[in-house]
Order: C-alpha cells, then sequence, then structure tokens
C-alpha cells in the first residue's frame, strides 16, 4: 500500500480540492493524508494532520510517519510559519525514500531569465528587478506607462500601473472590489512611495501591455498543463479570463467571468483564427521541456498567456501549484480527470521506481 500525502499551510487550505483527491483515491493503492510541514517532530519524524479513511468518507486525525509520495499545495508567504515549512519541505525534497509528485517554481524573475534564453524569448515581455525609484523614473520618462510586480506574487495581488502625465505620476491597482488609484504631484513623493513598497517587498517592472477586448475589458487565456498517468505532458483545458471593464487584471479572485477557450476564439474578432491557435498550442507544448531543462521535474502547470489588439501573444505567468477554477467553471465535466489526475501520476512514479529497484 503506498502512502500519499498533501501539503498546505493550513488544514483548512483548498479543501474542496483535497478531499476529492483522497475521495477519488484507489483504496487499494493509496493511502490518503493530509499534513502541515510544520508539524514534523524530528526526534519520532512524524507528522500531525489527518488520514482520510474510505469506508466512512471521513478524515481521522492522528500521527504518522511521513509519506512517501508527496504533493505540495503549500502558497508560501513572508512570515515565520511560512518560512519554516518551506525549509521543511526543502529538507524533504532532498531525502532518497520520498518522492514528489512536482517540484515547484522559482520566483519570477528566475523564471524570466530562462525563459529569455530559450525558444520562448519572443514571447516575454522584458523584465527588469526594481531596486529603487530612481530606476523606475528614467523609464517613465519616456511616457510610456509601466507594470511593476511582486516577485514573489500571486492572483494579481501588488500589480500597479504607472505612468507620467506631465508634471504627474499616475499610479492604479486594482483590489477585490475595485480599482484605487493616486497621482503624485511631483517625482520626490512619488519616490518616497515607492521606496516604502520595496522595502517591503521584492519587484520587479515591465512595459505595460495593452491587453484588452473590443470592451475594454482586461482578458487572458488560463492554460492547465499536467502530466498524464503514463508520464506524459497534456494541455487539461484552456479558458478566458474576462474582467471588468478598465480594471487592470482579469482573475477569477477579482471578479473575472470564465468561458471555455473554444467560444471566445469562435466569436473574437482575429482574423488568423487558427493561426493564434497554432501558435498558442506551440508555446503550451514547448514549455514543459523549457522548464524541465532548468528545474526539477515538474507534475502540472498554469499559464496565463495575453492576447494584445494586434493578436500578439505574451506569456504573464507561469505557476506550478495552479488553480481549477477556471479550467471546473469553463469544463465541469473534467472534474473527474482533475481530482484523479495527482494519484494517478504517484502511481506512475511509483511504478517507475519499482522497476528502477529491480534492475539493482
Amino acid at each position: 500500500m503506498n502512502h500519499f500525502g498533501i501539503m498546505t499551510l493550513s488544514l483548512e487550505n483548498e479543501s474542496t480540492y483535497i478531499n476529492e483527491i483522497a475521495k477519488h483515491a484507489d483504496p487499494s493503492s493509496f493511502l490518503v493524508y493530509h499534513f502541515v510541514p510544520s508539524t514534523f517532530n524530528p526526534f519520532t519524524e512524524k507528522v500531525k494532520g489527518r488520514m482520510y479513511k474510505h469506508e466512512s468518507n471521513s478524515w481521522v486525525s492522528g500521527e504518522f510517519p511521513i509519506p512517501t509520495i508527496l504533493y505540495d499545495r503549500c502558497f508560501y508567504q513572508d512570515n515565520p510559519h511560512s518560512n519554516q515549512c518551506k525549509n521543511i519541505v526543502s529538507w524533504l525534497k532532498k531525502r532518497e525514500d520520498i518522492d514528489f509528485i512536482g517540484n515547484g517554481l522559482p520566483n519570477k524573475l528566475s523564471l524570466y531569465h530562462v525563459l529569455k534564453e530559450s525558444s520562448l524569448q519572443a514571447y516575454i515581455p522584458k523584465t527588469t528587478s526594481l531596486m529603487h525609484a530612481k530606476q523606475l523614473l528614467s523609464e517613465l520618462s519616456s511616457g510610456r506607462p509601466i507594470m511593476i510586480k511582486p516577485i514573489n506574487g500571486s492572483q494579481g495581488s501588488g500589480i500597479y500601473f504607472i505612468q507620467k502625465r506631465k508634471k504627474e505620476i499616475l499610479v492604479k491597482t486594482d483590489k477585490k472590489d475595485k480599482q484605487v488609484e493616486h497621482s503624485f504631484s511631483d517625482e520626490k513623493k512619488f519616490s518616497s512611495w515607492l521606496n516604502s513598497l520595496l522595502e517591503k517587498n521584492d519587484y520587479l517592472s515591465q512595459p505595460y501591455l495593452p491587453l484588452y477586448n473590443k470592451n475594454k475589458q482586461p482578458f487572458d487565456i488560463r492554460s492547465l498543463l499536467q502530466k498524464n498517468p503514463s508520464g506524459r505532458w497534456e494541455t487539461v483545458g484552456k479558458g478566458i479570463r474576462i474582467g471588468e471593464p478598465n480594471r487592470l487584471i482579469s482573475n477569477v479572485s477579482a471578479g473575472a467571468d470564465v468561458i471555455p477557450f473554444p467560444e471566445w476564439l469562435n466569436n473574437t474578432s482575429f482574423q488568423l483564427k487558427s493561426f493564434l491557435e497554432n501558435e498558442l498550442n506551440d508555446i503550451l507544448s514547448s514549455i514543459p521541456a523549457v522548464l524541465e531543462k532548468s528545474f526539477p521535474s515538474l507534475f502540472e502547470l498554469g499559464v496565463d498567456i495575453g492576447v494584445t489588439e494586434n493578436g500578439s501573444l505574451w506569456i504573464l505567468d507561469i505557476n506550478s501549484k495552479p488553480g481549477r477554477k477556471v479550467i471546473l467553471s469553463a469544463y465541469p465535466h473534467l472534474a473527474e480527470q482533475l481530482y484523479n489526475a495527482p494519484t494517478l501520476f504517484a502511481a506512475f512514479i511509483q511504478k517507475n521506481k519499482e522497476k528502477s529497484a529491480d534492475v539493482f
């Protein structure tokens, strides 16, 4: 019997998704556990958490050895508990008796440096590490707007649109329920605000890309890529996220609507629809190989791609711990496949490990 563990920073995180994984796991092949890395006891080498019981369709709390196959769904932040969990997970990845079904990706800036040297460089916006306000003021002098993003950000939080307009500097950002904007009357006041922001988080800057539809709604293409039970990469689905008019981002957490990719493509104004679709598929088929040349083995990827008015495609973000809201909203019939995928791929890993052991 294989032991499959799911790690989160809290037992309440992603509860629906984790419950479904446990329900769909083959009870004759896997015992499913859920735990927080910080509960690891170095003396007993056990963790506290819960084990799923198929007979009663419920979780039972307890203490148990670390499962031999792990699924990391920890979304690390800058706080002591997150850092503790991150250090423990990093240590677990070095243990030869434990397998991860996928390893995480580094921050956005490290990812950019790999992508810009690859066959995908034409689809990557120029990205610069933002160290201080003086650096950005030099870029703003051209009058062209700039976007700044947290290097370790997620769900579109902390993204700012910045543009110099005559003597003023306009700053806009999206909150969940509204857009907030402020005009700084001079560079000194703007620099004070930005330097204060940079003291709290590491940021990068990129040229602003007008990723809107004809109704001035921000939109992008979210694609979910996963390895199938045979270990081969597949595009599970592509959905279009459409935000509110004149907002900056199109994240579902900020109220974006979702439609299936084919529906959007059939109604789009782009003349070369087949060219756009083929180019998108080429990008998605190339990304896993490019990333796995530089980073440890992966299991799944959430890829966000923007489309400008002239049909140019831009890779906006790649996430190794993607959510499933977009794909489930656009394609509800894929739920079974999504919930089965982690343990089916875990079975593939275990099978390959047993084959390797037989050789020796």
